[in-house]
């Protein structure tokens, strides 16, 4: 029988105060309190003999099976081996107490942090891309007294700013080259394979048992510092229960998941809640086998991986699922004349049939056509697919048609750090633009604010948050005493009960006339009409009149993530449609660019459009604004960045969100000048 430590609050700020459960009215799945160990144990037993886990141990080419067993470069653990590495992983943990992990996805993540919830310490992963000065700010305010990194790159960074936590008495690096010193033997500085390899006596397992025994479901379990885009990160307490509760609602709710067949690919940053809700804890609770990608996979790398393993379900943001779309465009640019005139009427009879399914009446040649359109998933590594998860940014009617015309619709979800993880889904298959409807027994409300229909969002359950670590103002700002969240996201219920998301509120932007515009509407519009955009960031807020930046799309350095200066196909083939054959951005701007990216002042050049692009820009622009929902929200100037957005150089953070903020202070001068004309 698990017990609950008995409390009135709803909310905490301390790790060691626990928070009462909220209970749902409705009841609409059944799930009972447990502490994530207890449930680790549980799945690995009901599994054991399923394999949990696969990861590369050399690099080959891309194999023909799922299946890991017969793989001389991967290597599968079994749900019954699982725990083995866990417990391990606990025990050498046992003495440290460790908190925060600085670590890309690999096995030993999951042994660390779940080995760390087992002894009752807990575990915050950081993001392998923050600063030092950030790592310092979750370190400090996670007071930890244990870090454990990656690599030698990552050890540098604790390194540097050691001298400043006292409480820290023990770093461990995870894998080489190392560069430890002589003094490090003394100074808490360890490798990770000599701390598994030892052997732990009696003792130190009776009193895993007792930290194990000690825990209760509505304690702290997870810390996870947001990617801290509009200030430093906060530090979101999450309970055993609630994760749990809102992994296994979704695994009973969302349908045609079948124990020891679905496959998931581990790519999203392991700090981050939905590749935790996504990786570690959803899987468990269906029997599901996690392959990880390397390390590099945001750096491009990610189209590769997901033709390798050929998930059975995958989660991304919009901007991956537009990587993918440019992939296969790419392949089919280098397809046979004939070849791209049959692909092309494959995809449209696809979209006539999953358009006119919607309505209950598929089309005859959705038959015919099957058979190419099998092939485009196949080079996509989607042909085994069941689900796409899209979320965390709006979701194109454009994107999501080109991928029902391969037969693979995307369904938008939702949710936060503060809700656990994923807990709204949109379980139709047609073109509908709502996150979906509740996983589990979920109350959600709209606070009006203004006369629309729009407003913020609110929900409740048991999936909330407790709080945030050491921060009650923030905690009050967002969590009522009667558990309702403010999400601080706009959005509306439709007619069948559907949650619509329409933006952020800290991204409206307030025009001068008063107007609150979501910019996320007029940009989407823009890049419909101007296929060879990548990116448009809407400006405006408590100016004049709306304007925009622009970037075309390109080609990304795979080693570095940098953007480069070819032009990818579909912005070759918008541009020759215009007559004109520019190879580079460079040559199209007018413009010299450096070999590296990284330092480079976009400020320092003066970009020079042919007046035949310019020209087409501005009828692109036009057209989109004929659709804006009012004159105010028309873009009526525009720039054009000299170079895409990427995660080195500052403008997409390590969810592959657009930092607004970021982007406006870097690009100030270009801005400030489309406002003095």
């Amino acid at each position: 029988m698990t017990t609950l430590r008995p409390t009135t609050d709803y909310y905490s700020c301390s790790l060691h105060d626990p928070v009462k459960i909220l209970a749902s009215p409705q009841c609409l799945v059944e799930i009972k309190p447990q502490t994530i160990p207890q449930f680790f144990k549980q799945c690995c037993q009901q599994y054991q003999n399923l394999p949990a886990l696969a990861f590369k141990t050399s690099p080959k080419t891309p194999r023909e099976e799922t299946s890991a067993e017969n793989i001389p470069h991967w290597t599968t653990i079994s749900y019954k081996d699982y725990t083995k590495h866990v417990e391990q992983a606990a025990l050498a943990l046992l003495h440290l107490e460790v908190k925060p992990l600085l670590a890309s996805n690999c096995p030993e993540w999951f042994f660390i942090h779940l080995g760390a919830i087992h002894i009752n310490a807990i575990s915050a992963g950081i993001y392998t891309t923050n600063s030092a000065e950030t790592v310092l700010h979750v370190l400090k305010t996670s007071d930890a007294s244990v870090v454990v990194v990656e690599d030698q790159k990552q050890m540098e960074k604790i390194r540097a700013i050691r001298s400043q936590l006292p409480n820290l008495h023990a770093v461990i690096q995870l894998r080489g080259p190392y560069d430890f010193r002589e003094e490090d033997k003394n100074n808490g500085y360890y490798r990770w394979s000599d701390l598994v390899e030892m052997h732990y006596g009696q003792d130190l397992q009776g009193e895993l048992h007792l930290r194990e025994k000690s825990l209760a479901p509505n304690e702290c379990a997870l810390l996870i510092f947001t990617s801290g885009t509009t200030g430093m990160p906060k530090g979101v307490m999450i309970s055993h229960d609630a994760i749990l509760y809102a992994a296994q609602a979704a695994s009973k709710v969302i349908p045609n998941l079948k124990p020891g067949n679905e496959i998931i690919l581990s790519y999203l940053p392991l700090n981050h809640i939905a590749a935790q809700f996504f990786d570690i804890f959803m899987p468990m609770a269906i029997g599901g086998q996690v392959f990880f990608a390397d390390g590099d996979a945001l750096r491009g790398f990610l189209a590769k991986a997901i033709r390798e393993v050929r998930p059975t379900l995958l989660l991304g943001m919009p901007r991956v699922f537009e990587k993918l779309q440019e992939k296969l465009m790419d392949i089919e640019a280098k397809y046979w004349r004939v070849t791209k005139t049959a692909m092309e009427m494959a995809r449209t009879a696809m979209m006539q049939h999953y358009l006119s399914d919607a309505k209950g009446k598929p089309t005859l040649s959705y038959c015919l056509y099957s058979y190419l359109v099998k092939q485009c998933k196949i080079n996509l590594g989607l042909d085994r697919i069941k689900s796409c998860f899209i979320g965390g940014a709006p979701v194109s009617r454009e994107l999501k048609l080109f991928f029902s015309c391969i037969a693979t619709p995307l369904n938008e979800c939702f949710g936060l750090s503060e809700s656990s993880g994923i807990v709204f889904y949109n379980f139709q298959r047609y073109l509908s633009n709502a996150a979906g409807k509740p996983l589990g027994d979920i109350e959600v409300k709209i606070r009006k604010i203004n006369d629309s229909e729009q407003g913020e969002v609110l929900m409740r359950g048991r999936m909330n948050f407790m709080g945030y670590l050491k921060d009650p103002e923030k905690t009050r700002e967002t969590l009522t005493k009667d558990g309702w969240i403010h999400t601080g996201d706009l959005g509306l219920l439709d007619a069948n009960g559907n949650l619509v998301i329409t933006g952020r509120i800290k991204e409206l932007i307030i025009t001068a006339g008063g107007e609150n515009m979501p910019p996320n509407y007029i940009e989407a519009l823009i890049k419909k009409e101007l296929p060879c955009l990548s990116n448009v960031i809407a400006i405006g807020d408590r100016r004049k009149y709306v304007t925009a930046l622009l970037t075309f799309k390109t080609l990304t350095d795979l080693d570095t993530g940098l953007p480069l200066d070819t032009l990818l196909p579909e912005t070759l083939d918008w541009l020759a449609s215009l007559g004109l054959h520019y190879s580079s951005l460079s040559e199209m701007l007018h413009i010299r660019l450096p070999e590296n990216l990284r330092d480079f002042d976009p400020n320092s050049v003066q970009v020079k459009l042919d007046e035949k692009l310019k020209k087409a820009l501005e009828m692109g622009i036009k057209r989109a604004n004929q659709l804006a929902i009012s004159n105010a929200q028309r873009v009526q100037y525009f720039s054009v960045l000299p170079h895409d957005f990427s995660i080195p150089t500052g403008e997409i953070g390590p969810t592959l969100k657009s930092r607004r903020q970021f982007i406006e202070k870097k690009y100030a001068p270009i801005i400030d000048k489309m406002y003095k004309k």
